[in-house]
């Protein structure tokens, strides 16, 4: 076990008490020496061959005291000097712990603890822009292949007719046109998710957000949507305020009302709350919910909804499975909770954010 630092530094100090005593007397004896000659012969000057024989036992005791300083010095510094070059000689992608050894002095050992706590927290970062790429090259490259083989098809009947071109049914058409929407939506929300990642770890940026007024805000934006489904969209809304990133909430409630819009079958009833209310706790929670009369979602399956990339059994519904697996990023990342339950009367899917203090 390492000892204290002020202890340490003790340790250092004490083989050098010696040589400033003895250079302490061999001062003391210089200035008698000279003393006692001026008192003998005042009017001659002081024997500089006396002298010097008083002088040399004080440079001996000096030269001794600096050759120790330097050693205790030299100690002390060392395990700092083998920290230091430990970092150097490591490669920007080696983000192994630093290995600390029981007899390392404590402050040392402070540094290098927090110096691992660093580089795991890189090596989070890096194992998660991995896995972004990872995922983004699988789910791409289904939807492109299928879009570039249509494409190539149509090339090869144009080349082939008398007059280079094709005509092209509606339906055709239609099909193409879909499968571009989906996979630019696929991409756009994998570019969220990575958004999502990279700003949750940054302070800058969180402000006061006005929950009803976000609400709002996000609820026009899907009035289009729930008209061409003749959906019944509501919003019961009270006045609530919660610190964070203001986008990432707005991308976190459109994610949610989004999904809820697109498994409402036609003429169905979709409703957006939010506002405070009373946690099972006890205490006044800020929150936000969804709920609607679709289908819903087995109560065995609520865990894996924020899984990416999944999709219920059975789904007909077009999606990318990354919207509630964003907005449970977003979630956590503001100290909230995202809670799955029935709807009323035990119909249909409810959603509730509910956030920390």
């Amino acid at each position: 076990m390492s000892l204290p630092v002020h202890k340490r530094l003790l340790a250092l100090l004490l083989p050098m008490l010696l040589p400033v005593l003895g250079l302490v007397l061999a001062a003391v004896w210089l200035g008698y020496s000279v003393a006692a000659q001026i008192a003998r012969s005042p009017e001659q000057s002081p024997d500089l061959a006396e002298i010097g024989l008083a002088v040399l036992p004080a440079l001996l005791m000096l030269l001794l005291l600096g050759v120790m300083a330097h050693m205790a010095a030299r100690k002390a510094l060392m395990p700092w000097v083998l920290l230091a070059q430990t970092v150097q000689a490591r490669s920007p992608k080696d983000l192994r712990p630093i290995p600390v050894a029981p007899h390392t002095p404590a402050d040392v050992q402070v540094m290098a603890e927090a110096l691992n706590r660093l580089f795991a927290r890189a090596n989070e970062e890096s194992d998660a822009q991995q896995r972004f790429i990872a995922d983004a090259a699988h789910q791409l490259r289904t939807p492109l292949a299928a879009l570039q083989s249509q494409v190539e098809a149509w090339a090869l009947m144009a080349q082939s007719a008398p007059d280079k071109s094709i005509h092209l049914p509606v339906t055709q058409v239609e099909r193409l046109r879909q499968a571009s929407r989906r996979t630019t939506q696929l991409a756009n929300q994998l570019l969220a998710l990575s958004r999502v990642e990279s700003s949750l770890g940054q302070a800058a940026g969180t402000q006061r957000v006005d929950i009803k007024n976000l609400c709002e805000t996000v609820l026009e934006s899907f009035l289009d949507d729930a008209l061409a489904k003749q959906l019944d969209l509501g919003l019961e809304a009270e006045a609530a305020h919660v610190t964070g990133h203001e986008w990432l909430l707005r991308e976190l409630i459109a994610n949610v009302l989004d999904n809820a819009i697109k498994y409402t079958p036609q003429g169905g009833r979709v409703t957006l709350r939010c506002g405070r209310r009373l946690s099972p706790q006890r205490q006044i929670r800020v929150y936000v919910e969804v709920e609607d009369d679709g289908p819903g979602v087995p109560v065995g399956e609520y865990a894996r909804l924020t899984h990416r990339f999944y999709r219920g059994p059975g789904t007909t519904v077009e999606g990318t499975g990354l919207g509630l697996a964003i907005a449970q990023e977003i979630a956590q990342g503001h100290g909230a909770h995202l809670q799955f339950a029935s709807g009323a009367l035990g119909r249909g899917m409810l959603v509730t954010l509910m956030f920390g203090e």
